[in-house]
């Protein structure tokens, strides 16, 4: 009988062993095979856009990409993109923190306070609704052609959208659920951090991510208005001299930095919103 178990223990334990290796092998095949589907289109519009510029569309309008790639070469080599570069940073990572730090502040003040949302909040949809590029001039003229002006846009173009999805998300949290708190005797600060902001968390990292592009297009947009520097600027210049290669090696620098931010906000949102990963509040895959 002794002898017969390690027998029985292997026949039980290799059909297991076997399926996990199974499933490991299938996992490292899965993750290049959707790698390759995520590159598909992308690939295939390159090899597209090549062929047809010059072809179906004259260059001049529609530069190669292989001509895009050159002039990012030539513009990283020369040095020459790297003040514009610095300048146009420096103006984005201000303005989406100045812009994001102020939609959180008062979208849960708001929020939280009831009779302050219905003084404020005619007032904050009023001004929503101005479109944010008409204001470049009067920043412009506010705080010069600096870097003040672009901040300050890009500020407000992502206040507005981490400010509504703060708001919705502190109104969401059940009322039932902080009576319950409240009973079981909560202050203020522990129904802050352990009720409001947990639940309104995945809101503020939907308007954190949805705001990454607003804050570009407010950037450049105020380089475009009047600038002394920035990537707005390059791209304004090469395309009033007719460079369609500066142009869009601008544009794939801007899809660089919007693409960079996009994966940041994707770790931190993984990061600050692991509860809902375990406790299987999460998306699911069918």
């Amino acid at each position: 009988m002794t002898e017969g178990k390690p027998m029985t223990d292997t026949a039980y334990h290799a059909p297991a062993q076997d399926t996990s290796e199974r499933r490991g092998l299938a996992a490292s095949v899965a993750r290049p095979l959707q790698w390759l589907l995520k590159l598909l289109p992308g690939i295939a519009l390159l090899l597209f856009w090549q062929w047809a510029s010059g072809r179906l569309i004259k260059e001049i309008y529609v530069s190669k990409p292989t001509a895009v790639a050159q002039r990012l070469y030539e513009l990283f080599a020369s040095g020459e993109i790297y003040p514009h570069l610095w300048t146009t940073g420096q103006e984005l990572v201000f303005g989406y923190v100045i812009g994001v730090a102020g939609g959180v502040i008062a979208g849960y003040a708001l929020g939280r306070s009831p009779r302050l949302a219905r003084i404020f909040e005619p007032y904050v949809m009023a001004f929503y609704g101005i479109p944010k590029i008409a204001l470049a001039p009067l920043f412009i003229i506010w705080f010069g052609i600096g870097m003040g002006s672009k901040i300050a846009l890009a500020s407000i173009m992502v206040f507005f959208l981490v400010f509504y999805n703060v708001f919705a998300g502190v109104r969401s949290v059940d009322r039932e659920l902080v009576n319950l708190t409240l009973i079981m005797g909560a202050n203020q600060r522990q129904l802050t951090y352990h009720v409001f902001l947990p639940a309104a968390a995945p809101f503020v990292m939907l308007g954190m991510r949805l705001a990454i592009p607003y804050s570009v297009i407010g950037v450049i947009v105020g380089e475009f208005t009047s600038s002394a520097q920035g990537l707005g600027l390059f791209i304004h210049e090469a395309s009033s001299t007719y460079d369609p290669a500066g142009v869009f090696a601008g544009i794939v620098i801007l899809l660089a930095f919007v693409t960079i931010a996009n994966v940041l906000a994707g770790r931190l949102e993984r990061r600050l919103l692991r509860w809902r990963a375990l406790s299987g509040a999460g998306p699911i895959d069918i």
